[in-house]
C-alpha cells in the first residue's frame, strides 16, 4: 500500500472521532480536518511502501509516544505520526501548524513542510 495514493483519496476517509477527540485532549490542542483524516487512516500500524522503511505509529503509540519514546512530545506541541526509520518521524508540530521531520535521538526538527506529501 502506498500512502501517497490513500493521501489523493483523503477526502473519502472518515475520521475516528473517539481517537482524535483523545488526540486533543492528551495533546491539548485542536487538530485541522487534514490532520484528524492522517491519524484517522488506522487503528494499527501499518507499513507504506513510499519509502524503504515507512509505517504509521498505532493509535496506541500516539497516545503514549512521549513514554515509550522517551521524548517530551507534549511539552514540545509535537504530534508524531510516522516511523521512517534511523530514529527520524513525521510530526506535526501542533504550534506552527506545518510538519517536520523529526530525530528522536538528537531530539532536531528539520525539512519543515506544508504537506505532507513533501515526503513521500
Amino acid at each position: 500500500m502506498r500512502l501517497s495514493e490513500i493521501l489523493k483519496k483523503l477526502s473519502e476517509v472518515t475520521t475516528d472521532e473517539a481517537f482524535v477527540q483523545s488526540i486533543e485532549s492528551v495533546y491539548n490542542a485542536r487538530l485541522s480536518d487534514e490532520v484528524k483524516k492522517i491519524i484517522s487512516l488506522n487503528q494499527d500500524a501499518i507499513f507504506y511502501e513510499d519509502k524503504e522503511i515507512m509505517r504509521s505509529l498505532s493509535n496506541s503509540e500516539i497516545l503514549n509516544a512521549s513514554e515509550d519514546l522517551q521524548v517530551d512530545f507534549l511539552g514540545k506541541s509535537l504530534l508524531p505520526v510516522f516511523d521512517i526509520g534511523d530514529n527520524d518521524f513525521i510530526i506535526f508540530d501542533l504550534s506552527e501548524d506545518c510538519w517536520y521531520l523529526f530525530n528522536i535521538v538528537d531530539e532536531v526538527k528539520f525539512k519543515k513542510a506544508k504537506s505532507l506529501s513533501v515526503y513521500l
